[in-house]
Parts: structure tokens; sequence; C-alpha cells
């Protein structure tokens, strides 16, 4: 296939995969919520802030940097797999020993079991990583996403069952171990292709990769402190239940990007290192890149901006509502952050892994003390407008300091491509509001919103942002 054709192939399955993914997560929160308490959640929210910061060391950024490579010999790779494997378990033991030091911070010994037996899933995920790097590489997405569905339905059932068991927390603990576990398997059995890492672990072969992955994982490191301090600092302010009101509806709103934004950035990072000495292409992609994210994005976070008091009480039920202010609050800050993510991919595909550090040290001086200022003077709503009120101070600087110089974007093409599609959300859904105010029911409330609010959407999408739905459209013909 061409360039074009593999490059739509790959944005359809991750699609695919994305949506079922979604219905999956919304589903287990739903469900969760339910037999589960907030405290549990609060827990929960405990350790992963930890264990994501491990993460980032996991592989020392080794296959992103696989990735961006496009000349890789056998026997690099098989050190690359192996160096990997040798980190993630260090890096496993490594939490199990700090997991008192960590129960101590958050002033709950529940912390360290759970931490112990989540830091598992790194060696599990490292046995498997590199396999769906190299699928991901060559474009061949739809072993990868129906893969990770089938990985995901299974955890969700294993979590399930615990919370039925009265397991508690621990069902969130297993159901992602489980996930993990039938992810490397399923890759493995399904990908790898006949191939098979030879014993070999030589680090001058590793060497080469080192710098961008170090890069990479200094950037990852401070960009996740940036992305999760609200979490550190409320996980030691607060208590576990104040936590779990104000993380569920913040896991809500990530979740959506975290789902959503890869269809198309997870696909842009190694369409840009292919192209990536054509500066022209470079821009023309990542501009694409950035209005179908931001055009994806906008409905949703608009409507659930709107509609949170609904969605609260029909996603997670009784006993939830102080979180639908929150939810409102920071569904403004999600959408304005997913306009950022595409960056990454342009990094990352110009192997500039270096100007995103330093970008996101400079973040890390002043973003602290305004949460910490915010957070202690109007509590769990402080913490949400200081979020909201950063990345609107930060996207005029974003696109000085790491669009313009990569790919020569003007400010006013990032803001029409990123700005314009929630302009247009905000009108559809509006009306949609308006619509549905007059009627009883959050079922229907919500329901109304959404027939009223989708068509007239795209509609509007077709008059004002022609590019995107002339892309949906490529996207849902047959290749």
């Amino acid at each position: 296939m061409t360039l074009r054709k593999r490059t739509f192939s790959a944005v359809r399955w991750t699609t695919i995969g994305s949506i079922a993914k979604t219905l999956l997560q919304v589903a287990q929160i739903a469900v969760l919520a339910r037999l589960l308490s907030a405290e549990d959640y609060g827990l929960m929210a405990m350790v992963t802030v930890v264990l994501s910061f491990a993460a980032l060391f996991s592989d020392f950024g080794l296959n992103s940097a696989f990735l961006q490579r496009r000349d890789v010999t056998e026997d690099q790779r098989s050190s690359l797999f192996w160096f990997n494997v040798l980190l993630s378990s260090g890096l496993m033991v490594l939490m199990i020993l700090l997991s008192p030091l960590f129960a101590w911070y958050f002033g709950d010994q529940r912390v360290g079991p759970l931490m112990m037996l989540s830091a598992i899933t790194f060696v599990i995920a490292a046995l498997g990583i590199q396999v769906r790097m190299a699928a991901e590489k060559v474009l061949r997405f739809r072993p990868v996403v129906v893969i990770e569905v089938v990985a995901a339905l299974f955890g969700f059932a294993i979590a399930i069952t615990g919370a039925l068991l009265g397991w508690g927390v621990y069902a969130l603990v297993i159901g992602s171990i489980a996930a993990a576990l039938a992810t490397t398997l399923l890759l493995w059995g399904f990908l790898a292709q006949g191939w098979r890492p030879t014993i070999r672990l030589r680090f001058a072969e590793v060497r080469s990769f080192l710098r961008f992955g170090g890069a990479l994982v200094a950037n990852n490191v401070v960009n996740q402190i940036n992305l999760t301090i609200d979490l550190l600092l409320g996980g030691r302010l607060l208590t576990a239940a104040q936590l779990g009101f104000y993380s569920i509806p913040r896991q809500l709103v990530l979740q959506a990007q975290f789902i959503l934004n890869p269809i198309i950035t997870r696909v842009a990072f190694p369409l840009i290192s292919e192209v990536q000495n054509d500066i022209a292409r470079v821009r023309s992609i990542y501009l694409q890149t950035l209005n179908m994210t931001a055009s994806t994005n906008a409905p949703i976070y608009v409507g659930t901006f709107f509609f949170a008091p609904e969605i609260v009480f029909l996603v997670l039920g009784e006993g939830w509502e102080q979180s639908a202010v929150l939810l409102q609050t920071l569904a403004l800050w999600g959408g304005l952050r997913s306009t950022g993510n595409p960056v990454g991919s342009l990094l990352l595909g110009m192997g500039r892994a270096d100007l995103s550090l330093k970008w996101n040290l400079g973040l890390l001086m002043i973003k602290p003390p305004i949460i910490v200022w915010f957070g202690s003077t109007f509590g769990l709503q402080g913490l949400a407008w200081s979020l909201f009120g950063l990345s609107i101070a930060l996207f005029i600087p974003g696109w000085f300091v790491l669009i313009r110089p990569l790919c020569k974007a003007t400010l006013l093409e990032t803001a029409v491509a990123s700005l314009r599609p929630f302009v247009i959300a905000g009108v559809a859904v509006g009306v949609s509001y308006g619509a549905a105010s007059v009627i009883d029911g959050s079922l229907m409330r919500l329901a109304i919103g959404v027939m009223v609010s989708a068509p007239l959407y795209l509609g509007l999408s077709f008059l004002m942002n022609r590019s995107w739905v002339d892309s949906m459209r490529d996207l849902i013909s047959p290749v």
C-alpha cells in the first residue's frame, strides 16, 4: 500500500480499538463505582501516581528510540530486548523495597502491599513491548489493536469478578495485572512472526540508543510530575475519600484523550519519523494531526462541561454528586490539554526529546507553587481551576518554543487547527443543552443532547472545518 493508504488503515484500526477500549473503561468505572468505595479509588490513585513515574524508567526510552530509528540490526534488537527486561526487573524490586516509604508519605499503610503487587506489571509488560513496537514501526496496527482490546476485556472481566468477590481495591490491581499478562502472551502468539531474541546483551549495541532514550526518559519524568502534581499534593494533604471524589472525574477526563488521541498521534510518530527531513511535509502532517485530534475531542469535552451532572449520575451513581462541578472544570482543562498532545509526536518524530525536556523543566518551576496556592486556598475546585488557568496561559509560549522551531507552523495556523473545533462544538452543544433542559430525567436529557448536537456539529464542521470532514470520510472508506 502507499504511505497514505497505510496511514489511513492504521488510523482506522486505532480508531476501532480506541472506541472499544473507551467503552470498556467507561463500563468498568460505571460498574466498579457501584461495587467499590471512593476510598478504594483514592488508594488506587495513590498507587497509580507513584507507579506511573516508575514506569517511565522501565525501558529508559529504548523502545521509543527503536521505533524512531530506521536502521536497527538483529543483534541490536536482541540486546535492546534483554536490556529492557533487566531494567524492568530491577525497577520491580526497587518499588517493592520502597513501598513502605511511599505508604508513610501518603499516611496509609494499605498503600505498601498494593504497590508491591502492582509492580509485577513492569516485568510482564517488558516481555512484550518490543514485539508491539516492531509492528507499529511498519504501521501494522490491525493485530495490535485486536490484541489490546481482547486483553482489556479480559482485565475488565477479572476486575469485575474480584469486586463481586469482595476483594475491594485489590480487584483493580488484579485486573490490571491480568490485562498486562494477556497482552504479552497474545503479542508473542500472534505478532512475533517467528522472531526470538538471541541470548545476547552488549552494552555497545545499546549505547547508541541511550542518548535519545535518556533524554526521552528525563522529559517524561518531568512531564509526569507536571501532569500528576495535583494528585501528589492531594494524596499528601487530603484523605483517601476526598482524593477519590477528585480523581474519578479527573480519570474520566484524561481517559477520553488517552484513548482518543492515540488514534492519530500513535500513527503520527512513525509517520513524522519517516518524513522528518522534509519540513513542509512535517508541518502538513502536524497541522492535520492537530486538527483531527481537536475535532475529535471538542464535542466530547464541551458536551462533558454542559452535561456533567447527568454524566456523573449515570456513570457513577448516587453518592458522587459533589464530583459533578469538578468534572465541569476538569473538562475545560482536558479540552485544552488534548490540543497539546500532538506536539509529543512532532518532538519524538523529529528526535527532539531534549527540547521537550527543557520546556517541561520550565513548567516544573511554575506549576507546583500555583497548584499549591490554589489548592490550599480553594480546595479541590482550586486544584481544578489552577490546571485550566495554566493551560490557557501556556498556549502561546508552547507554540513559540515547541512548534514553530520544528515545523514552521504559524501561531494563526496552530490556533485555527486547535481551537476552531471547540468553537463549533460550543455552538452545537449549547443549542442541544437548551433543547434538553426542558426534559426531565438525566438519561433523556443526555440522549436529547447527543441526538441534537451530533448532526449539528457535523453540519457546522462541513461548513467551517471541511478538511476534518474529508479526513473522516477517507477514514471510513474502504482502503
